[in-house]
């Protein structure tokens, strides 16, 4: 079954040439030049993806994405120019799933796109019982249980591994941990929740097997391959 696409950017030559590229890979793509008309659209329709420009002239693009997050769970992808980190991380704190900075190949979006359709589909295809060495997470009841025995997290420690297991096998930035405002000490309660959830789940917190660390970055679940 084909997956519906909206394209969001003001710049008609790209949007043709993605239009054409990705309709060749199969996708359905519907397009969007305008801020405004984008934001009444993604209140009726459900896409199962959007790609967002980051700077319209009637509008800033990561305004766009509370709005998709409100009505949906509808995975976005955000082009900028802009290719400072700090730009990337405002869009993934407000819930971007992932950045292509411009210029780039549209393969490279198309790769992307495959990868986000496929662990959206995957956890929403009654995938809600995600695996990780003899632990099961319940992406529905948030209960994580080993050998069928409940372990106790707060709701912070279940939030925080539930950010996890959306991303799981890959990086999540730090920032996208964070739950409030991005400052230092925001990043150093991420690093102290990890810690705790880790002293719950791992044999040697210190040794970790499953919440690994990548240094500079941010964390990553390693979990059972589907």
């Amino acid at each position: 079954m084909k997956k519906n696409i909206l394209l969001v950017d003001d710049d008609q030559r790209l949007r043709e040439l993605l239009k054409d590229y990705l309709s060749e890979k199969k996708l359905d793509v519907f397009v969007c030049d305008d801020f405004n008309n984008a934001d009444q659209i993604i209140k009726f329709f459900i896409f199962d993806l959007i790609i967002l420009d980051r700077m319209m002239p009637t509008g800033d693009g990561i305004d766009l994405i509370s709005s998709i997050k409100k009505y949906s769970n509808t995975p976005v992808i955000m082009l900028t120019a802009m290719g400072e980190d700090v730009n990337k991380i405002d869009g993934l704190k407000t819930g971007a799933d992932d950045y292509v900075s411009k210029p780039f190949e549209p393969e490279e979006l198309y790769l992307r796109i495959k990868k986000l359709l496929l662990l959206y589909n995957n956890i929403n295809n009654q995938q809600i019982n995600i695996g990780f060495g003899e632990y099961i997470f319940n992406t529905t009841t948030l209960n994580l249980k080993k050998n069928e025995k409940i372990i106790y997290l707060t709701e912070g420690e279940n939030n925080l591994l539930l950010k996890l297991v959306k991303k799981r096998n890959d990086i999540v930035l730090r920032e996208e941990l964070a739950d409030s405002e991005f400052d230092e000490t925001e990043l150093r309660k991420v690093d102290v929740s990890i810690t705790r959830l880790r002293q719950k789940i791992e044999t040697n917190p210190k040794q970790p097997q499953f919440i690994k660390t990548v240094r500079g970055k941010g964390y990553k679940l390693i979990c059972n391959k589907l």
